[in-house]
């Protein structure tokens, strides 16, 4: 089965119950990934496969599994005093675990946690294998209980039918082509005989069969084959019908599929060379079909296809075709490359389909953007700060810089909130003017955070706090809303990566606080009696 390492997701004030569970003795076949959020809800809509709440307030536990599609194993970590609060709350989390930990049996729950994850996680990926597998699958494919309800079918079966999923699955073979009960007693019917024979002998079977159907009769070969669980007892069968009947009109209907598909599709033969495409191919790369056809598919995708991505577990990559034109863009295609297989089942070509995904993908990055950034000011917001911390910081040195606005509250109380946005705008253009190679995140209404990584001196530093302070005076002096604004700074720094990150930003925010009881509009480093600069 694929492996994958398990999400635990943890919504707490502090590392103490990441710590604790990171120091488990994990067996070889389990691997997980530990994150600790302090606001509930960063990472509620990718929840992982456990979620931790640590300290639930009332109508937390509810609000989660409310406010997600995502099945997870939630569990709740409380004192005995929360317990009696919360009450039956508790009944919607899979665990409870009372708080003070017993650190041995807090690390057994656990490994019994991440077995039960695992295996809730290979069954969903179980099904997820089927399920694929059978929408890969060029012919009809079925599965029935031993009462010859169909319990699975994939969308080739539902095609043929003429009937969506949910009204084919649960329902008979009568119902589904339309015959009486009567007409199928009767025992004219190879599908009756073939279900018997699988099921009486629990063995394979081939045969062709012939099917009134919406499309006028069919024909299918058909294999089926009983299905027996792991204690020998009969569930039922599987089929799969390939319709032979269509191979006889192949050329009109694909030329009928390739005019209707909304997508480009191009076809070539067993020797690579091209012998077909649609109107919207002709769209998408502005080539003719009689230019097309006759060249060979390598050649052709070699010099127009540029950026190609590797291919995916389900067979799908991505590529960009690239435009003359100044005011086209290039465009964003996914690919699938299917083959095409003769009567005798060899492969006789391919059939290659392109889809354009160009907004899905400006959509994605729209996504991921804002859920990274502040939407006022546009700068980087707290979550996007840790996580640059995580992927950047390794053993480099370290320096925050905590800029809070001063008589901030004053202007929003005075002139409106309208007039505080602006105020906060103009600060996060001169904090990309003042640094404009660090990482610059808003935490908070009137709060920044500059992050530089890599050498740098105090007196580096300071220069920068200083010039950043002075343009903060240059740009509000004449303002009458904003000549009472300035900013406080709070300077912190580690040479390597012992100090935790929260302790540092801690600490700029003690250096922040001198300044402030130092008079404001000034920075100041931190040290064990922070010293005013």
């Amino acid at each position: 089965m694929y492996l994958g390492n398990l999400k635990i997701k943890i919504f707490s004030q502090n590392l103490d119950l990441e710590t604790l569970l990171r120091r488990a003795d994990l067996p070889e076949h389990l691997n997980c990934q530990i994150e600790t959020y302090t606001e509930a809800r960063e990472g509620i809509h990718s929840a992982g496969d456990i979620v931790f709440l640590d300290n639930p307030s009332a109508g937390q536990i509810p609000a989660f599994k409310d406010g997600s599609y995502i099945q997870f194993i939630l569990v709740a970590c409380a004192d005995l005093d929360q317990i009696e609060t919360l009450g039956n709350e508790l009944l919607g989390a899979d665990e409870v675990w009372e708080k003070p930990y017993n650190d041995r049996l807090l690390t057994l729950r656990f490994l019994k946690l991440l077995e039960m994850a695992q295996s809730r996680k290979n069954s969903r990926i179980q099904e997820l294998c089927l399920d694929t597998l059978l929408e890969c699958m060029p012919d009809m494919v079925w599965f029935k209980d031993v009462k010859g309800s169909h319990v699975k079918v994939n969308s080739v079966f539902c095609q043929t039918v003429g009937k969506p999923k949910e009204v084919v699955t649960g329902k008979d073979h009568c119902f589904i082509w339309d015959i009486s009960k009567e007409e199928f007693e009767k025992g004219q019917f190879v599908c009756k005989e073939t279900d018997e024979f699988v099921m009486t002998k629990r063995q394979k079977c081939f045969s062709t069969e012939k099917v009134s159907s919406q499309h006028g009769m069919r024909q299918f070969n058909t294999y089926k084959a009983p299905v027996i669980d792991d204690q020998g007892n009969l569930l039922g069968t599987v089929g799969i019908g390939h319709d032979i009947t269509a191979l006889e009109n192949m050329s009109a209907e694909l030329e009928l599929i390739l005019r209707s598909m909304p997508f480009a599709i191009l076809v070539w033969n067993e020797e690579g060379t091209i012998i077909n495409s649609n109107e919207k191919f002709e769209e998408y790369f502005g080539i003719s079909k009689s230019e097309i056809i006759g060249q060979k598919s390598t050649a052709w995708s070699k010099e127009i296809l540029k950026d190609f991505k590797e291919m995916n577990d389900v067979g799908y990559t991505e590529a960009k075709v690239y435009y003359d034109a100044p005011d086209m863009g290039p465009r964003i295609l996914e690919i699938n490359e299917v083959p095409i297989h003769d009567v005798f089942h060899n492969e006789a070509g391919r059939l290659c389909i392109y889809r354009d995904i160009t907004k899905e993908r400006e959509l994605e990055e729209k996504i991921i953007k804002s859920s990274n950034s502040d939407f006022l000011t546009g700068l980087n917001n707290r979550r996007s700060f840790y996580q640059y911390i995580r992927e950047n910081r390794r053993f480099q040195e370290l320096g925050l810089l905590y800029v809070d606005l001063d008589r901030f509250k004053y202007i929003n109380d005075t002139y409106g909130h309208k007039v505080g946005d602006e105020a906060l705008v103009i600060t996060a253009e001169l904090l990309k003017e003042c640094f404009p190679k660090d990482f610059i995140a808003r935490i908070g209404g009137d709060e920044f955070l500059i992050t530089k990584l890599g050498a740098f001196t105090e007196t580096k530093l300071a220069e920068e706090a200083s010039h950043f302070l002075d343009r903060m005076g240059q740009t509000f002096s004449n303002s009458v809303c904003f000549q009472m604004l300035s900013a406080s700074i709070g300077i912190s720094s580690t040479k390597g990566a012992d100090l935790d990150i929260d302790e540092l930003i801690r600490q700029s925010d003690a250096a922040l606080y001198e300044a402030k009881q130092a008079g404001r509009a000034r920075y100041c480093f931190y040290s064990k009696h922070s010293c005013d600069k």
